[in-house]
């Protein structure tokens, strides 16, 4: 359900990041996952992202990874505080769950990406754009090689 601007009718945040300590069955940070940018260049913060949003990874040096697609950003996340550490824009809105691979001893990341069709009006409503000329050159699969743990 969705109110007249397009966006969910419940109060933001619309999605989080929540770390549950399993051993006092209690929530040890909680923070909004992602932004909308049109929202965020109005001022209005801490929103997280809205559908649709994909997954996150958890890296073995402990960096959690997610992108959403309402703000086209992938960030890296301390696993132990939630701290941002790390975030790129994106010229294609990252989707699904993140791959964490290695190869030779370094890890990499790996997102599927796509141009986001879907924006928000200049009155706030959800409007319909087309794909821009570059939308097939943007889609597609966006691979980082994580830093070398054994390069100081």
């Amino acid at each position: 359900m969705n109110s007249t601007e397009g966006l969910p009718a419940n109060k933001p945040p619309w999605s989080t990041l929540t770390a549950y300590d399993l051993n006092k069955g209690t929530i040890k940070w909680q923070i909004p996952l992602g932004s909308v940018t049109e929202l965020a260049a109005k001022g209005i913060k801490n929103t997280g992202s809205y559908w649709p949003r994909g997954g996150v990874v958890v890296t073995a040096g402990g960096l959690i990874f997610s992108g959403t697609i309402s703000d086209t950003t992938i960030r890296a996340y301390d696993k132990d505080t939630g701290t941002i550490l790390w975030e790129q824009v994106m010229p294609a809105g990252p989707e699904g769950i993140p791959a964490v691979y290695q190869v030779n001893g370094r890890e990499y990341l790996a997102f599927s990406a796509r141009p986001s069709l879907k924006h928000l009006g200049p009155g706030g409503e959800r409007a319909t754009v087309e794909a821009s000329s570059d939308a097939a050159q943007t889609q597609g699969f966006y691979v980082f090689a994580l830093p070398d743990p054994g390069h100081k």
